[in-house]
């Protein structure tokens, strides 16, 4: 019984639907087959491509009952002519539909194949009713375009969406209206019937020119789908205002229709397809960088575990061989023996330190003690820049004390030290300054006064590119500035300018 009712009421519902479709098209058309061509025709086409085939006959039926009911009103001959066209897009749109699937762009190619199959097939029978081909084939067509992504636009709405059950905590709960659409909506309709009434007569042929404003923004601010809203704008008031339906008037509208409307949608389907591009970019990007955070801290734990064991197996081993070096000096205190246990405990001492010195390198322990700042001047003091004949100026600004991520601390940290590291081995600099600014970005600058290179031929073991390499992993900024003594005697030196976001 349910399904019953359920097909009755979606038989009137297309039945008035066609029969209301028929009337516009017949105020339009003078001609009864045009006018059944027009609107009505793309209507039950564009219903078919969104239903289930098992469905159709309700469709048909809709279809069949207007024309009888005209039939038995007129007795126009063009009636019957029109539903044998409506028989013999039955099989043209059984094979359309098996490839009406995918994603958006895809079916608005396939309905344009079957506009076109059947605006063909249409001009057909209008030539051989002697009709103008060119003519028939424009009515059905325009009528195709307009209809046919309208009844995409309501399936994907009605039927494609999640709708949310109207449970008791939903009822209560206030209807939020978007005011503001409906009243961009509004304006616009008033403006393009204004554009068309009281543009000057000299201006004329620009009104078309106007129309596409409605478009344009449509389409940037709600793609495609807004686009056919302003065509569908557009249509209703270039119709309103025709002075009259002369051949050559209904031939330009109808020219006019089709051309906004392949504009309109091509336009949306651009704009569309930019905004999903930049949505899986900035997905993409997102993904990156957490894949990112996630690499850097792998790699600090990889660093600290290694520290770790060195720490211990090393420091445990040089023990044992100072306290077996220490057992042969009492054992055997001879001053051979004494000299080599003495050699033995100097090189286990210089041994410790060595290592001590590279797992500083590859894990500070300081980073976890104490801030950033302090960790960056212990790494000059560490250094040792004085010894060097390299004076150090560090600059640090951090008005709103801003705490940084972990992985922030430690690739500041590693660029100042690879670019510490530089300066002491390449650049016989006399001076270095490093600037760290805690604003918007994160801004670190380390500049030094020594003889400078040509940046187009730096070598590739300066450590630059693993600076460059941490820079990009944080999507930040690397700028590399330097003057060789040779050309420039007074102003020399390297500079580096680092810029990092602010996770």
């Amino acid at each position: 019984m349910t399904s019953l009712l359920t097909f009755l009421y979606s038989g009137f519902i297309l039945f008035c639907a066609y029969f209301s479709l028929w009337a516009i098209s017949d105020y339009l058309l003078e001609n009864t087959l045009m006018a059944l061509l027009f609107l009505p025709f793309a209507f039950r086409l564009g219903v078919n491509l969104h239903m289930p085939k098992v469905f159709w006959w309700v469709s048909y039926g809709a279809e069949f009952s207007v024309l009888g009911l005209l039939i038995y009103a007129s007795q126009d001959e063009y009636y019957l002519s029109s539903g044998i066209l409506a028989l013999i897009s039955v099989p043209i749109t059984l094979v359309i539909k098996e490839y009406y699937q995918g994603n958006e762009i895809r079916k608005l190619i396939v309905q344009s194949g079957l506009a076109l199959v059947m605006s063909f097939m249409n001009g057909l029978v209008g030539a051989i009713l002697s009709f103008s081909f060119f003519y028939t084939f424009l009515v059905s067509f325009t009528g195709m375009l307009l209809i046919m992504p309208a009844c995409f636009l309501v399936d994907e709405y009605l039927f494609k969406r999640a709708w949310i059950p109207l449970t008791a905590r939903l009822v209560h709960k206030p209807i939020s209206l978007r005011a503001k659409h409906i009243l961009i909506y509004i304006l616009l309709f008033l403006l393009n019937i204004l554009i068309q009434i009281y543009t000057p007569e000299e201006f004329h042929r620009f009104t078309l020119f106007f129309l596409s404003v409605p478009i344009i923004l449509l389409a940037y601010a709600y793609g495609w789908q807004g686009a056919l809203l302003g065509t569908l704008l557009n249509s209703i008031a270039l119709t309103a205002t025709m002075g009259n339906f002369s051949s050559g008037a209904l031939t330009d509208l109808l020219l006019s229709l089709s051309a906004q409307t392949i504009t309109g949608i091509f336009l949306g389907l651009a704009i569309q397809r930019q905004r999903d591009l930049n949505q899986s970019l900035s997905t993409e990007l997102n993904r990156n960088r957490h894949l990112t955070r996630k690499l850097i801290n792998t790699e600090e734990a990889i660093r600290q575990d290694i520290s770790r064991e060195l720490h211990d197996e090393i420091g445990q081993n040089i023990t044992a061989i100072r306290m077996q070096a220490s057992i042969m000096k009492r054992l055997e205190p001879s001053p051979k023996i004494t000299e080599v246990v003495g050699m033995i405990e100097q090189l286990s001492l210089n041994i410790y330190d060595t290592t001590k010195g590279l797992l500083n390198r590859i894990r500070p322990k300081m980073l976890d003690d104490v801030s950033l700042q302090q960790a960056i001047q212990n790494l000059l003091l560490e250094l040792d820049l004085k010894t060097h004949g390299i004076s150090t100026a560090l600059f640090w600004e951090d008005k709103d004390n801003v705490k940084l991520e972990h992985i922030q601390e430690i690739t500041l940290y590693r660029l100042c030290q690879e670019g510490l590291n530089n300066i002491v081995k390449h650049s016989a600099a006399t001076a270095v300054s490093l600037a760290i600014i805690i604003r918007k970005d994160i801004q670190l600058i380390i500049q030094d006064n020594g003889k400078g290179f040509d940046p187009t031929k730096v070598k590739q073991g300066f450590g630059l590119k693993g600076m460059q390499e941490r820079v990009d992993i944080l999507c930040g900024t690397f700028q590399l500035i330097s003057c060789e003594q040779r050309i420039s005697p007074k102003q020399h030196g390297t500079t580096i300018k680092i810029t990092l976001p602010r996770i």
